[in-house]
């Protein structure tokens, strides 16, 4: 009973059987009242008829009826009815030919009722009718007969019921072994119909339960027809094609993360050995040292970019959103980035575009000014890296009415058509060519954090590139109208 399907059958079964005894037993009822009806107006009509031929019978007149002394006339009215005739005071005056010696028993109550005009029904017992019928009951009418209005005789209708009383337990057998086997037999069809609709569950919990770290591919199988078992399965499927494309994902993770410590700290262990094996000049050690420093430092960015990117999936990176300026914000950026641009020669210029005759100067987005921040000078970082030296660096502010616009244009070396659509995956790192000199490193999560940070504002980044032709990032936010928003705070 701890099976959905052992539950199914027995909640069928309960609710046929009750449905079924409900059935056979108003059915029984009806049967039985109809088949009393039908046998009482048989005696009824019988009653009738009789009473026509002893109203016709001549010699039974009150004349006649008054001197007669002796025993009942006999007269034959069919073999499986029992008559009698008795007068207004009680006497039988007529029988039946089988009742023989025998009258059939007539009480004062009864004899009252049927001269007020009513057709008295009773059924007589074993006890009391066994003087007249071999075995069983018999159900007797007491008919009375009026001339002009006055009672003459009482005509008594009997008839054994033994031919009701067999159909009726016929019935009552056929309806006690019947129902049971009823119910059993749908017992049986519930089990299998119950078997047939959970066969493809079970088979989609053994293919589920096959389904592991080894076997990430395998699938349901979703049937021919379109029924609710085949939305499951496709639904199923769908989930484990994400969690199969999660798992890859986070073994690819974790081996680029493995990979990306792993370098910066073999290169330190490497140069910590070599320190160590002969003696070194102080400005040696200071070399070495300074090396070292920047190894890692390099590691401490690493797990710095991937604590931000476990935060940011587990929703535990909290943005502290105020009112930024877009103006200062990207001068802050570009003042902090100025000093890695200058080494190249590289200048970056930004303008504001005026786009349908708006004020662009005091443009305000609500966000975490940290987080923005951090994501502009990763883009600038990003331009400034792959542009050739000796070029220009273009930040473009534009705002429509739905969004802030931001951005940065360089003329560098491009991304390639196969590199583009990775360049924001974890990690991913196009071919050392695209470096300026083949020489610059980096952990490939810039772009993917700067992404979820920009999303996570409500915003977008896209990237258009063209290959020795220069890149394009567009940084798009939701505008913030200050001074709507500080007038809204007076009034309240």
């Amino acid at each position: 009973m701890r099976t959905i399907r052992a539950k199914i059958i027995l909640l069928f079964v309960v609710i046929f059987g009750f449905t079924l005894s409900l059935f056979s037993g108003v059915l029984y009822f009806l049967y039985a009242r109809q088949s009393a009806q039908n046998f009482d107006l048989n005696l009824s009509n019988d009653a009738l008829e009789i009473g026509g031929l002893v109203k016709s019978n001549s010699f039974l007149n009150q004349d006649l009826l008054s001197g007669i002394t002796g025993r009942p006339l006999e007269q034959s009215f069919g073999p499986n009815r029992y008559v009698q005739v008795v007068s207004i005071t009680g006497r039988v005056v007529m029988i039946s030919t089988n009742l023989k010696d025998q009258t059939l028993p007539i009480s004062r109550q009864v004899v009252a009722l049927a001269l007020r005009g009513n057709q008295v029904f009773e059924t007589l017992g074993p006890a009391s009718a066994n003087h007249v019928i071999t075995t069983g009951k018999m159900r007797i009418i007491t008919y009375p007969v009026f001339d002009d209005g006055i009672p003459r005789y009482l005509i008594q209708v009997g008839a054994s019921t033994s031919n009701l009383d067999e159909s009726m337990l016929q019935l009552r057998l056929l309806l006690l072994l019947g129902v049971p086997l009823t119910i059993i037999a749908a017992g049986a069809g519930g089990f299998y119909l119950a078997k047939k609709a959970f066969d493809p569950i079970d088979r989609i919990i053994r293919t589920a339960q096959s389904i592991s770290v080894d076997h990430l591919d395998r699938r349901l199988d979703t049937g021919r027809v379109d029924d609710e078992v085949s939305r499951l399965s496709k639904t199923l499927n769908a989930m484990f094609d994400r969690i199969e494309q999660a798992f890859k994902l986070q073994k690819q993770f974790t081996a680029d993360a493995s990979h990306e410590l792993k370098t910066p700290l073999t290169i330190l262990l490497g140069e910590i050995e070599v320190a160590l094996k002969n003696p070194r000049t102080a400005q040696d050690y200071v070399g070495i040292l300074s090396s070292a420093v920047e190894e890692i430092r390099r590691i401490t960015n690493i797990v710095d970019e991937l604590l931000t990117i476990a935060r940011l999936e587990s929703g535990q990176l909290f943005l502290q959103k105020k009112p930024v300026r877009v103006d200062e914000l990207m001068l802050d950026a570009i003042s902090k980035t100025s000093a890695y641009a200058s080494q190249r020669s590289i200048s970056i210029g930004y303008e504001v575009q005026n786009v349908a005759g708006r004020d662009n100067e005091e443009v305000f987005v609500e966000g975490d000014r940290d987080k923005l921040l951090s994501v502009m000078i990763n883009l600038l970082d990003n331009a400034i890296k792959y542009s050739r030296n000796d070029n220009a660096i273009r930040v473009v502010q534009a705002v429509d009415r739905d969004s802030v616009k931001l951005k940065i244009i360089d003329r560098g070396i491009g991304i390639s058509p196969q590199d583009l659509p990775h360049i924001f995956d974890r990690f991913y790192r196009a071919d050392k060519s695209r470096s300026s000199e083949g020489t610059q490193r980096g952990s490939g999560l810039g772009l993917s954090i700067s992404r979820s940070l920009v999303e996570a504002h409500g915003g977008r980044i896209d990237v258009e590139s063209t290959q020795d032709l220069g890149t394009t990032v567009t940084v798009e936010l939701p505008p913030y109208d200050y001074r709507e928003a500080a007038s809204k705070e007076e009034i309240h």
